[in-house]
């Protein structure tokens, strides 16, 4: 993620890698029939790479926007490549971020990688269509966004309901107004992985090395499926599962959110800068800050203009800033600091997590992740419609998830009105005809629960399970035990041994 100016917290990890909240739906075992022939290298232009930002190499490649239809119009999907450090590397390692919406390029520029991957592979990265700078979804504009990010995430009465409504139309209709709808037709995880295999040709590799977080590895496990034997080595971390249910992968990412919460309050007293914070305890904290906001409190964010200016937090932006604190327990001191001030008033450090969280870039503006995402969600699966699906769920998870568990079922609301005909309900993936993929899941991610990834292993017919022990969503970039496994079998094809478990160390 670029950099956000004054409102950057230093060191902070505050990664938008979600996961889809609802890949579920079962579909028939013959979901792939009638997709495209495989991506023949002679029909795909080759890259002409430019240096760009620094170290960096972009380049562009057009697309059919209809994959079917390679005849029709195109459109441009950018891309940027880290040159490997060895003169004779294995070769491109192709990588998506998550969210869907995340923007690859942004991710390549700001992750550091080992020096060993380094050596193995030239890495690339691309925005997949919809996204970033490959003809972006767009839908409101930054006043728009932060009102979005203030609306109350778990309405409860007739008129919250109704604001949120509201609020979900007005948002879908401005993406559908500044959006050609041809666009917002083809955004899919399944057109994306038709994107990827034109990407695998156009760099010249008869086979795909890849790694995907979080909704990246959904990105991964479609591409299997659809072209197995142009696979050579696929890691998925943070994985999601496409078997689930929306009812499932909700109860179940809200139950990974509550219990990475109640692990930052077991943390904060073994933590001297949060127990310095937070002297009477966490947990002690975080209650009386949600209580202050239900009350009508006012908790303020003194911000420069172009951020907004002076902006109430409310309970939405609060949560946010929660939810984005606890991708990585590296944010969590900022947690505490943000829950330290708001009590006292300040929502400087909230309300910093949570328009990170969703995108704020230094101009002021925010990506258009949010728009992506919804673009992309919304096509890749059908959604139950009317608010009394919705208004169910969240009283159910609400018992199995108190904290998170309304906000989580509410969160798939904007779909139920997405103006687009869903593309379809893809799942589970099995690859029969795939090589052996690597699974990695950690423990106590709360974005895509460890047993996503236990599912996931078993589902596919070829498959090994690694798992990082410990909190924080995906497991590569907080391990080296991870990291050195990972990119072993990426170099050789070498399979960690059966139950390997690694430490935190990052």
């Amino acid at each position: 993620m670029r950099s956000v100016g004054d409102l950057r917290l230093q060191g902070v990890v505050v990664r938008r890698i979600r996961c889809a909240l609802a890949l579920g739906v079962l579909a028939s075992a013959g979901w792939t029939a009638g997709f495209a022939s495989p991506t023949s290298a002679s029909t795909t232009p080759a890259l002409s790479w430019r240096s760009c930002d620094g170290k960096y190499r972009c380049s562009t490649l057009p697309v059919p926007l209809i994959p079917s239809d390679p005849s029709g119009p195109t459109i441009k999907l950018a891309l940027i490549e880290l040159v490997s450090t060895s003169p004779h590397p294995v070769g491109d390692l192709v990588m998506n971020p998550g969210g869907p919406g995340g923007s690859g390029i942004q991710f390549l520029e700001g992750a550091s990688f080992p020096a060993a991957l380094r050596a193995s592979f030239t890495l690339v990265s691309f925005d997949p269509r919809g996204v970033g700078e490959s003809d972006p979804v767009d839908c409101v504009d930054a006043a728009q966004t932060r009102q979005l990010i203030a609306l109350d995430p778990a309405p409860r009465t007739a008129g919250q309901i109704a604001q949120v409504t509201t609020a979900s139309k007005t948002f879908n209709d401005a993406c559908l107004a500044h959006t050609s709808k041809s666009l917002l037709g083809h955004v899919s995880t399944v057109d994306t992985a038709y994107d990827l295999d034109r990407i695998r040709a156009a760099l010249g590799q008869s086979k795909l090395d890849y790694m995907g977080f979080s909704y990246g590895t959904y990105l991964g496990e479609l591409y299997a499926q659809m072209f197995p034997t142009h696979v050579r080595a696929l890691v998925l971390d943070g994985v999601v599962d496409p078997a689930l249910s929306l009812t499932q992968s909700d109860e179940e990412q809200a139950e990974g959110f509550e219990t990475d919460l109640r692990d930052f309050f077991a943390w904060c007293p073994t933590n001297a800068a949060c127990h310095r914070e937070l002297p009477h305890g966490a947990e002690k904290a975080y209650h009386e800050l949600f209580a202050d906001i239900a009350a009508g409190r006012q908790i303020v964010a003194q911000l420069q203009p172009k951020y907004g200016g002076t902006q109430q937090i409310t309970e939405g932006v609060a949560v946010t800033a929660v939810i984005g604190s606890l991708y990585s327990s590296q944010s969590w001191t900022y947690l505490a600091q943000g829950l330290q001030q708001g009590l006292q008033g300040n929502g400087d450090t909230l309300i910093s997590l949570a328009y990170s969280y969703d995108g704020l870039m230094a101009n002021g503006q925010f990506s258009n992740e949010a728009a992506a995402e919804s673009a992309i969600g919304c096509t890749d699966e059908t959604y139950p419609k009317g608010a009394a699906f919705y208004e169910k769920l969240a009283s159910t998870l609400s018992r199995v998830a108190p904290d998170f568990g309304a906000s989580e079922a509410w969160s798939s609301y904007g779909c139920a009105l997405w103006p687009i005909s869903a593309d379809g309900d893809y799942g589970p993936v099995h690859a029969p005809h795939s090589p052996e993929i690597l699974v990695v899941g950690s423990t106590d991610d709360p974005a895509t629960p460890y047993r996503w990834a236990q599912a996931m292993a078993s589902e596919l017919d070829h498959a090994r399970l690694l798992t990082r022990i410990g909190p924080g969503h995906t497991a590569y970039f907080f391990s080296s035990c991870i990291q050195g496994d990972v990119d072993r079998y990426l170099t050789t094809l070498t399979l960690p041994a059966p139950g390997t478990r690694c430490p935190t160390t990052n």
